[in-house]
């Protein structure tokens, strides 16, 4: 009798290969639905991050160009390195400005400030390397700040400029002054105030320009009219709205291709 019950309480072999494989296929489910978790994870993180750059580039775009000087016109560069752009602009807005920095031991303030946007150099960085910079010049009139020079006002690291709007209007900075890109140092104080956003590639900027043959506003210039075209100016004739396109990178290159984007900014008569 005792040899019966331990006999019938036992597990055939068939009993032990079947519960074997159940728990092989539980493994592998229980491994493939952790792995779409992680990777759905990680995905969402760095769309989180992207979107923030977003944000940040675009509200501040806004600010900028709500006090756009429309009368002192600004200067644009378009350049294209084969399908990609590096585009840079600067212009002179009015807003309440002050230094992000502390210039010679305070903050320097104004109503009026040179603003710059476009990629730092080098340009053969990864695309999820790349930073937009904001250059910010304050013009101030505050005589305990050292003089500038005269020739080059733009020049230095600092975030203001000692001349006058009425000297500004007489003989503005030279576009290739104007529209230099900055190496960042992370290093550098100085630098990092220019620091907008990083992983930012394939930075456009296009004008509504009125075109007479179709009778419309088209947006100039494309990848094709770029082809010897220099500084260009910013100018209610040519500038009635600007486009911004550019594709952004999360900072561990899990959204491979980035995502691309395109602001418009309205200007005001």
């Amino acid at each position: 009798m005792n040899y019966k019950l331990r006999t019938n309480k036992a597990f055939t072999l068939i009993e032990l290969v079947v519960a074997i494989a159940i728990l092989v296929m539980m493994i592998s489910f229980a491994s493939v639905i952790f792995k779409v978790s992680i990777n759905t994870y990680r995905t969402a993180t760095a769309n989180t991050e992207i979107m923030q750059k977003l944000r940040a580039i675009t509200d501040q775009l806004n600010a900028d160009f709500k006090g756009v000087r429309r009368s002192f016109p600004g200067k644009a560069r378009h350049i294209l390195s084969g399908l990609i752009r590096s585009d840079s602009i600067a212009f002179l807005a009015n807003g309440d400005f002050q230094s992000t920095g502390q210039p010679f031991g305070r903050t320097v303030v104004g109503n009026v400030a040179s603003i710059f946007y476009g990629l730092a150099d080098p340009p053969m960085a990864a695309p999820k390397d790349k930073i937009l910079v904001r250059r910010q010049k304050i013009l101030t009139f505050d005589s305990s700040l050292p003089f500038l020079d005269p020739n080059n006002p733009l020049g230095v690291d600092e975030e203001y400029c000692t001349w006058s709007l009425s000297e500004w209007g007489v003989r503005p900075p030279a576009p290739n002054i104007w529209l230099q890109k900055p190496v960042i140092d992370s290093n550098d104080p100085r630098d990092l105030v220019m620091y907008m956003a990083k992983g930012v590639d394939d930075f456009a900027i296009q004008f509504a320009r009125w075109d007479p043959f179709f009778g419309n506003y088209t947006w100039w210039p494309d990848n094709q009219q770029i082809s010897g075209l220099g500084p260009q100016p910013l100018q209610p004739v040519n500038a009635n709205a600007i486009k911004f396109t550019f594709t952004l990178y999360d900072s561990k290159g899990i959204i491979k291709n980035g995502r691309l984007f395109t602001h418009i900014i309205y200007l005001r008569d």
